[in-house]
């Protein structure tokens, strides 16, 4: 055998010998993930909010049982998916009108009257079912907005000089 032709034989038997080392081998990549519906929350301004009704005075209730309304809204903002949100409210009854929120400031007879505005009368009881508590509002451009009424209402007792003061609750649930 040449010398000369030998190391060319090496390089062939080895070229071979890697070649032949590699394995064909077949896997399987498997992918996970999950896809959830949108979010919606209060907006940052509803979330501790403090509502200043107008000032009254007691002869504002002699022909009527409420006074002082206050119109304003809540909302939330929700992402594109989101098509309803349901608005809950929840706070003490009045214990001279238990449809009322109470009072815990310093008035006698009056309590809070929570009114929803797109509903012409129709009022949020304090003591209402889930149902008769909540109102629903489709989105738009991705918020809900409630339209309200506070007001300042008569209790049955005598009304006396003083603060108001009611902390109601509100909750939301969406689709």
């Amino acid at each position: 055998m040449n010398i000369r032709t030998l190391p060319r034989l090496l390089a062939i038997t080895v070229g071979l010998t890697a070649h032949a080392a590699q394995a064909a081998t077949t896997g399987t990549l498997n992918f996970v993930g999950q896809v959830n519906a949108g979010t919606c929350n209060l907006a940052a301004g509803d979330l501790n909010r403090t509502l200043t009704l107008p000032t009254i005075k007691i002869a504002d209730f002699d022909a009527t049982p409420s006074t002082g309304a206050f119109d304003f809204e809540i909302s939330a903002d929700c992402e594109s998916d989101i098509r309803n949100v349901t608005f809950l409210f929840a706070g003490s009854a009045s214990t001279g009108n238990a449809v009322l929120f109470a009072n815990s400031g310093t008035s006698g007879g009056t309590a809070l009257w929570l009114l929803h505005r797109a509903t012409p009368g129709y009022t949020i009881p304090a003591n209402g079912t889930d149902a008769q508590r909540s109102r629903t509002v489709e989105t738009s451009s991705n918020k809900a907005v409630l339209p309200l009424t506070a007001a300042y209402h008569k209790t049955g007792a005598a009304v006396t000089q003083g603060t108001l003061a009611s902390a109601v609750t509100v909750s939301i649930t969406y689709n």
